[in-house]
């Protein structure tokens, strides 16, 4: 059936090829009527010096210019004198090749292969010829019986936009917006459908609580990382982070002042105080194994009061002098170190990383961890786990969220690659700590590290990013430079827009003057998971994430509740989110 592609009906016909360069194509054309289905963003397929060859491109602007003849003749009339001649400007996006050399079938690929010759015949695809040519592509990317859907091609409502699955998420892929553009829909329609795998396995991390909904799918697992509620009586669903799973540089940017004159030697005495505290806990636990080749980042839980003891030690240590005891080397080093650390281990904001009970400070404790963050789905686990970060205080949220991402990405390196299950991270409002190096702070920096290196070397031992943002403008240039996808949704902001763009392959780049004028869940997919740069009409996902735009001036006109702010004002003040007052 593809085969009408290659033999279009003549009423489609728009020009002849005038000017060819590297990526682009300009077609002339003197039939006014014909130029008026002409729009710009439509497709057309052009004929090459092949036969069996088509070029696939997408108009890029349109031009009517009119000419006068060189000789003017008073015999010629009007209509003779005035020629019109417009212009059309096309960018090649790939080759649909015909049966034959081992196809059976007609086949798209990205790659531009021939291009026209001068005088090439130029055609619409529209109506049948559209769908019949989006339907090919669809059939090329939907490689598994399951494939990734979106929803439908705005062009042509009736074909389903599919995508190749396995390169969006081997290359990694971003879906960027302005807020309320549709981004949290379009997530949660990529959430379920990876929860509807037989062996799914993705960690969402939910900054808002705004993904809770999806919990009711039964393949998805929801957890929230433990607030000051949560301390003392925490419930299944609350997971501790404990800080001896930080890294060492991560543990300083967490407690260490570095405009402190004293932080070299605070930084050395820390690390070595760790060391010491990691040997004994191994010693206890006869772990001779890892007694053997630890190091001072190996994830082994240890005791901070001996730590802080060790240090205490240190800053009041007195030595025997040449006329009795004077202060120590280290004597008075640590007046503003200790205090910081025991301000950051009291603040109860901070408990799901220090106040730990016997459970939590168990070697057994990270096996629970990792098989609540990292199980594919099977019978007994849920593949999807969304955890939610809504508590955990936005300063120390970019550590946080690194060291779950480094958790995951350092269990994959080390798991044996014949059994190893690929495992996607999902990171919600990710330009709050994932900025730019140049604007981010101690901690943002450390985060950065783990987060780049997931970007550059993830894909070897299967661990995708999904990066979603609403200022794209804002985000690390490193990790967006490592996304092959792009699911863009409304931006009107010109410096997002630009930074789309410099995303975006040379002969794509006026894609980015659509970005203003895409409706509400409507979205320009491009990547190498899709073979057609495309502009999609997002469908509404079965599980609806609570991110509905508030409907300000319909409330203000007709209330229907009155909000209890008694209620809110107790939470507030108890760090809790509980729905009834008690």
């Amino acid at each position: 059936m593809s085969q009408d592609l290659f033999n279009i009906h003549e009423d489609q016909f728009i020009g002849f090829v005038n000017k060819v360069d590297s990526y682009s194509v300009n077609i002339s054309t003197t039939d006014e009527e014909q130029l008026r289905r002409v729009n710009v963003n439509g497709y057309v397929i052009m004929h090459t010096s092949d036969p069996n060859t088509r070029l696939i491109g997408r108009i890029e602007r349109v031009v009517r210019l009119e000419y006068e003849p060189s000789n003017y003749s008073e015999e010629m009339d009007e209509e003779d004198n005035n020629t019109t001649n417009n212009d059309i400007t096309v960018n090649a996006l790939g080759t649909l090749k015909g049966p034959g050399g081992g196809r059976e079938i007609a086949k798209f690929t990205r790659a531009v292969e021939n291009l026209p010759e001068i005088g090439a015949k130029c055609y619409l695809l529209l109506g049948e010829y559209l769908t019949l040519f989006t339907g090919l592509v669809a059939e090329e990317t939907a490689k598994s019986n399951t494939p990734l859907t979106l929803g439908t091609y705005t062009m042509a409502s009736e074909a389903r936009a599919i995508l190749d699955g396995n390169a969006f998420f081997q290359r990694h892929a971003m879906i960027v917006g302005s807020t309320g553009s549709g981004k949290s829909w379009t997530v949660a329609k990529i959430i379920e459908q990876v929860a509807g795998l037989k062996n799914s396995n993705m960690i969402v991390f939910d900054l808002h609580g705004e993904y809770e909904p999806l919990s009711a799918h039964p393949h998805i697992k929801r957890y929230r990382i433990a607030g000051p509620a949560d301390l003392d009586n925490p419930k299944s669903d609350v997971l501790f982070l404990p800080y001896w799973l930080l890294g060492y540089e991560d543990m300083l940017a967490l407690i260490l002042d570095r405009s402190d004159e004293n932080a070299p030697n605070q930084a050395m005495a820390f690390s070595n105080a760790v060391i010491k505290a990691k040997r004994d806990a191994l010693i206890q636990e006869n772990m001779k194994k890892e007694l053997e080749t630890f190091t001072i980042d190996s994830p082994v839980p240890y005791s901070l009061d001996d730590v802080v003891n060790d240090i205490t030690e240190l800053n009041e240590e007195k030595v025997q002098g040449s006329r009795g005891l004077v202060n120590g080397p280290f004597n008075g080093k640590f007046n503003r170190f200790l205090p910081r650390l025991a301000s950051k281990r009291s603040d109860r904001r901070h408990g799901f990383l220090f106040s730990l009970k016997e459970d939590q400070l168990s070697v057994n404790y990270l096996d629970y961890l990792v098989d609540s963050l990292m199980k594919a789905n099977t019978e007994d686990s849920k593949g999807v786990k969304i955890i939610d970060f809504s508590e955990v205080p936005s300063d120390i949220l970019p550590i946080v969220l690194s060291l779950v991402a480094r958790l995951v990405f350092q269990v994959q390196q080390w798991s044996d690659s014949s059994s190893r299950q690929p495992i996607a991270i999902v990171c919600d409002e990710a330009h709050l700590y994932l900025p730019n190096r140049l604007a981010a702070d101690a901690a943002e920096a450390r985060a950065l590290a783990h987060f780049e290196r997931i970007a550059k070397e993830g894909r070897k031992y299967g661990v995708s990013l999904l990066i979603i943002s609403q200022r794209p403008s804002e985000l690390n240039t490193t990790v967006m430079s490592q996304c092959n996808n792009v699911v863009a949704l409304r931006l009107s902001n010109q410096s997002d827009k630009s930074a789309v763009s410099n995303l975006l392959p040379e002969n794509l780049g006026g894609i980015q003057d659509q970005l203003p004028t895409l409706g509400v869940g409507e979205a320009i997919v491009v990547g190498d998971s899709c073979l057609l740069p495309s502009r999609i009409k997002i469908q509404e996902p079965e599980y609806q994430p609570n991110s509905g735009s508030v409907k300000f001036w319909d409330e203000w006109s007709n209330a229907k509740y009155e909000q209890n702010l008694s209620l809110a004002v107790k939470n507030l003040r108890r760090q809790s989110s509980a729905s009834s007052e008690e």
